[in-house]
Formats: C-alpha cells, sequence, structure tokens
C-alpha cells in the first residue's frame, strides 16, 4: 500500500512538475512516441525551430515549440519554447529539465535561462 502511495505521489509530482512550465500538450508525449504523432499531440504543423545534433553515434532532433501561435520569423526567447527531443523517429524526452539533463550528458550546448 505505502509503495503504490508513493508511485502515485511521484506521478502527481511530475504532472505538476510539466505543468509549472506551462505546456500541457507536453503531459500528452508518451517515451518512444512516433514523429509523426508528435505533431498531432503539440496541436502544430511544425515547431517554430528544429535543432539537429549528430553525437554519441546518433542524430538527435530537438523541436522547439512555441506555446501561441507564431511566424517561424517571430522572436521568441528559447526558453519560452517547449522542447521535444527524438532519435531514430522517435521521442526520447521533453521539457527543459529532460533536454538540459540528456544535453549536458552528451556534452550539447543549451540555451540560458
Amino acid at each position: 500500500m505505502r509503495g503504490s502511495m508513493t508511485r502515485a505521489g511521484a506521478a502527481l509530482l511530475a504532472v505538476a512538475t510539466l505543468s509549472a512550465c506551462g505546456d500541457q500538450r507536453l503531459t500528452k508525449l508518451k517515451l518512444n512516441m512516433p514523429a509523426d504523432s508528435v505533431a498531432i499531440v503539440m496541436q502544430a504543423d511544425a515547431p517554430h525551430r528544429t535543432l539537429s545534433y549528430l553525437t554519441a553515434g546518433r542524430q538527435w532532433e530537438v523541436r522547439l515549440y512555441s506555446k501561441e501561435a507564431a511566424a517561424s520569423t517571430d522572436s521568441i526567447a528559447w526558453r519560452t519554447l517547449s522542447p521535444v527531443v527524438l532519435t531514430d523517429g522517435k521521442v526520447m524526452a521533453w521539457g527543459w529539465g529532460a533536454w538540459d539533463k540528456l544535453a549536458a550528458k552528451l556534452s550539447i550546448p543549451v540555451p540560458e535561462k
């Protein structure tokens, strides 16, 4: 019983953390979700910005989505965008906390907060 309460508490904390970053769409993403499903979940035809890295023997793609409709030429602060990280065509991480940790592990520079 205590173990299930701990897991439930951890799940609620994770949801609260994602909610705190202000993009509810991130709560609908799943690990290993196909890349084409990300556009549907993020309710956008295309990300605002896309970054690509080849490191650790893999191609990493970071899709940065705007929370509001914006033209690709609009200047939007990096940290207000919502990152979704893919490799091999599947979701590996999402949100700044996850991307910051993964980028540090892979020695990829990320924008300052």
